[in-house]
């Protein structure tokens, strides 16, 4: 049997006066890949925020396995661009827990960020402004600081939207790896079904009148999707993948 990850009991997501889902209450296991999927304003990253503890559920309760470490990727629009952060400043922030102080370097600090960005194809530059750098490479240096800790579970927010299809699918592959040498685990917020669908096996679908949780294959249905977005969509498998459209 495997090990629970994460529970939820009857968790409502929301805001004091605005429930943005109904109770959910799911056993997600270790090493699980989550889909975090709705429309424009459904609830997807205030449903991500609670899970980090960053905003408190309406009603219910969510518990992590003990031990549990995190890494989240904000939406790209979330640093502040008339803040001086650099590079390196970033990948500091993920591993402020190994690290003497803030600003100081370590060895283990050094090949860690060393190997993270070689990983995420961003080698050399790490003293560049953040503000400075293309809306992907922003992107990247955000997985960057979520990854050098090597989290048990990492959290992102949209994290494709300025991603070229070629690192896209280098990312997925990197997941992937790490999937086979630990308990990795994924909840990915994403508007883009498409980039999504292929790299969860379990789905959390915010609707306009009811909140689906469970896994890919008994959540992603045509009638589901289409009462979620309020929109005819069909799906059909091409070169092994889902495919989904709407109408």
């Amino acid at each position: 049997m495997e090990d629970v990850l994460l529970t939820l009991e009857n968790l409502v997501a929301g805001y004091p006066g605005r429930a943005l889902s109904a109770p959910m209450t799911l056993r997600i296991p270790e090493r699980a890949r989550v889909g975090i999927i709705g429309a424009n304003g459904s609830g997807k990253t205030t449903f991500l925020r609670t899970l980090l503890g960053l905003t408190p559920p309406l009603e219910g309760s969510y518990a992590w396995k003990v031990g549990t470490t995190f890494g989240y990727v904000p939406q790209e629009n979330q640093i502040d661009p008339l803040f001086p952060l650099t590079i390196d400043d970033l990948l500091k922030m993920g591993m402020m827990g190994k690290l003497p102080r803030f600003g100081s370097s370590s060895r283990a600090f050094e090949e860690a960020a060393a190997g993270t960005l070689s990983e995420l194809g961003m080698t050399g530059g790490r003293h560049r402004l953040v503000r400075e750098l293309s809306g992907g490479q922003r992107q990247r240096a955000l997985i960057a600081r979520a990854l050098i800790s090597r989290p048990k579970v990492l959290l992102m927010d949209e994290p494709f939207s300025f991603l070229d299809y070629v690192f896209h699918q280098k990312q997925r592959e990197l997941f992937r790896e790490w999937q086979e040498k630990a308990a990795f685990s994924l909840f990915l917020v994403e508007h883009d079904l498409n980039l999504v669908v292929n790299q969860v096996d379990w789905i959390v679908l915010f609707g306009r009148n009811k909140t689906l949780c469970g896994k890919s294959t008994d959540v992603l249905t045509e009638s589901a999707l289409s009462e979620a977005y309020g929109s005819n969509v069909r799906l059909h498998e091409e070169q092994g993948e889902i495919q989904i459209h709407f109408l």
